[in-house]
């Protein structure tokens, strides 16, 4: 575990817990699998006190919504993929958390106002794909318990996957 997540520890986990974690951490290699300059964040709007500091410790950048709408979104994509450049592999994780839950739903786990738009999210993820590099795309928080109009945070998910397998086959062929 790195050392700042000890500093900013929260819980106290029993020896069983402990030893899965380890070995599920330690899975391939008992190397890091990324390291924290190689972790890039959009839209991270609702976080706790520790996350900030592990952010701000391991100098991991968070783009932020105003700060996209104000440099563009396309100046930042492309400050992300050339801080990404020296990477074989990029791993997107799209957390619907990042949609704005006003113009969406509340249909994920932690809705906030004020973030992304479909189309802005589609942008991002289709001009990582024109990379070549990435290898993953996770689509995650998804909740249609908690959706307040009609499961449309979940159609959202699909609209935005589809216009990514536009482009992936688009490559293949």
């Amino acid at each position: 575990m790195h050392k700042n997540n000890l500093e900013k520890k929260s819980n106290y986990p029993d020896k069983e817990t402990i030893f899965h974690w380890n070995n599920l951490k330690n899975i391939g290699t008992t190397k890091p699998k990324f390291l924290p300059e190689n972790l890039i964040y959009f839209g991270v709007r609702d976080t706790e006190s520790a996350e900030n500091y592990l952010m701000h410790s391991l100098q991991i950048k968070n783009f932020t919504v105003p700060e996209i709408r104000y440099k563009g979104l396309l100046n930042c994509l492309e400050e992300a993929i050339k801080k990404l450049d020296s990477c074989d592999e990029i791993y997107i994780t799209f957390d619907v958390d990042s949609l704005d839950c006003d113009f969406v739903s509340k249909g994920t786990g932690t809705p906030v106002s004020f973030g992304f738009s479909p189309e802005e999210v589609k942008q991002l993820i289709v001009g990582f794909l024109k990379t070549n590099k990435v290898v993953c795309l996770e689509i995650t928080e998804v909740n249609p318990l908690l959706d307040n109009k009609a499961n449309k945070m979940a159609q959202t998910a699909f609209d935005v996957l589809n216009s990514c397998f536009d482009v992936m086959f688009s490559y293949l062929s």
